[in-house]
């Protein structure tokens, strides 16, 4: 799936894959003009018009999720009917990767990832979004070794009036 490597996307030129998921690929960008990086998050399938601003509608909400554990959708957008994200790059992986099972995490690293994660489910609750998908994969390692709560794709909007709207991946 190194199809988009090459390509741009925004104001973001893409370098290299850095991973597959069931319903979108995952890319390094490079900003064309800021010398910055970011995790390039390219839908496999094309979205016919209601879909598309329904998929609009969900980024918008979820960029103005900013919290210092949860990773930030920085842009968004369509290309050739195709959604993407730009988001905040996490060069440190997830903590799968840095923790394999069977790994014993010292208690006090237990303790500021729990935390941490914590504070930025209830931050994203108070914003009426569920995250619904919350497992180690999903939970990134930032610059500075914070971890990241991220992959809102399955996330639950909610509104006061208990109407739902379910975000696509």
């Amino acid at each position: 799936m190194t199809e988009r490597v090459g390509q741009h996307l925004g104001n973001y030129h893409i370098s290299r894959l850095l991973g597959t998921g069931v319903f979108a690929d995952v890319y390094l960008g490079e900003h064309l003009y800021l010398n910055t990086q970011a995790a390039v998050k390219v839908l496999h399938t094309p979205l016919d018009v209601h879909a598309q601003d329904s998929f609009l509608t969900e980024a918008r909400y979820l960029s103005h999720l900013i919290h210092p554990h949860i990773i930030r959708v920085l842009e968004f957008g369509m290309q050739d009917q195709v959604p993407y994200l730009l988001m905040d790059y996490a060069p440190w992986g997830n903590l799968r990767q840095q923790h394999p099972q069977g790994t014993v995490v010292p208690l006090a690293t237990v303790v500021s990832y729990v935390t941490a994660i914590a504070s930025a489910l209830q931050y994203a609750h108070d914003q009426h979004v569920l995250h619904r998908d919350l497992k180690p994969e999903n939970l990134l390692l930032g610059a500075r070794n914070e971890v990241l709560l991220s992959d809102f794709g399955l996330a639950l909007l909610t509104s006061s009036t208990d109407e739902a709207l379910q975000v696509r991946e």
